[in-house]
């Protein structure tokens, strides 16, 4: 694992609220032995700074750097000022109630060194529920064409977040700044940032866990949808906000081709960009174009490994849950 601690840096946003699950993660850190950089992003009010810093203190065996950004802050403008602040030429965010598999991640840092044309590179993410024993293996697609364009348009239509893949220091910290002064909003900033980033370069895939979410209350996307927010998916469908903000994130990717000198056949964008929103909302009538076997095998094969005791994905499970019981 030296050559991936020299390597990456592990970039944590957190707040005041979600400390307990800061903690369970600096634990598994701890535990699994990693002694890379970590930058720590607290954005918690001045009354409750001491919550993130705390933890910090009692980890002295970690390489913790903690920065202390504003309340108001943009969540992206949060991320760029970590990578900015990183020292290493790869970076990987890495939420608060997540748990990487360092194995994978060493995979990952070697798959990118071999191809300098790779933008991203990350494995299969489960979210896993430690009271039920229970997991959902999240489906991610590569786009490893050469053709920029048509990277962008497999995005378009099977959409794989690349948020929290390995990424060179460079293309992260432009594709977040991109998408903030471009789609600021929750929703597309998340889309607009995956699709800066395979202008950049192709995404790859590997067949090995690589990270484990848990599954929880305070889980923000759930939140916005309990809240029925008008930022985000479904509700934001009958926002007046929603088809500005759909011209923009199209104004968005047409100017990032142009920035990448790439052509553009708009009319491919167009259906792409109706895929995309398909694929978030999932009430316009369209079929999904990946097969009942497609979206069932990636659990099945996860359950298997999951009971396979030589299994890496069970042995990075089995390291989790030692962690959080700790």
């Amino acid at each position: 694992m030296s050559e991936v601690t020299s390597n990456v840096t592990l970039i944590v946003p957190t707040v005041y609220h979600r400390a307990e699950l800061f903690a369970q993660t600096l634990k598994y850190f701890s535990h699994v032995g990693w002694r890379g950089p970590i930058i720590v992003s607290d954005h918690s009010p001045k009354e409750h700074l001491d919550a993130i810093r705390s933890i910090v203190g009692t980890f002295g065996d970690l390489n913790v750097r903690l920065r202390v950004d504003p309340p108001d802050a943009h969540f992206l403008a949060r991320l760029v000022r970590c990578a900015e602040d990183a020292q290493t030429d790869y970076v990987h965010l890495h939420a608060d109630d997540d748990f990487v598999a360092f194995a994978t991640l060493a995979r990952l840092f070697e798959v990118m060194e071999r191809d300098p044309g790779c933008a991203a590179a990350m494995g299969v993410n489960i979210h896993f529920n430690i009271a039920t024993q229970g997991f959902a293996v999240l489906t991610k697609t590569g786009c490893t064409q050469p053709d920029a364009f048509t990277r962008l348009l497999s995005q378009l239509e099977k959409f794989s977040s690349v948020l929290y893949a390995l990424r060179r220091r460079g293309e992260f910290i432009d594709s977040m700044s991109y998408a903030e002064a471009h789609c600021p909003d929750v929703q597309f900033w998340q889309y607009l940032e995956t699709c800066q980033a395979v202008l950049s370069g192709t995404v790859a895939i590997i067949d090995e866990l690589h990270y484990a979410r848990q599954v929880h209350a305070k889980k923000w996307s759930n939140q916005l949808v309990k809240e029925r927010s008008p930022d985000h998916f479904p509700q934001l469908i009958l926002s007046a906000h929603f088809q500005p903000r759909v011209a923009a994130f199209r104004t968005a990717l047409v100017d990032s081709c142009a920035r990448h000198e790439i052509a553009v056949d708009h009319t491919a964008l167009d259906d792409g960009l109706i895929r995309l929103l398909h694929h978030g909302l999932g009430v316009m009538g369209l079929p999904d174009r990946r097969t009942t076997n497609e979206l069932v095998s990636g659990q099945d094969q996860m359950m298997k490994r999951l009971q396979d005791a030589n299994d890496p994905a069970r042995k990075a499970m089995i390291q989790i849950y030692e962690a959080i019981s700790a």
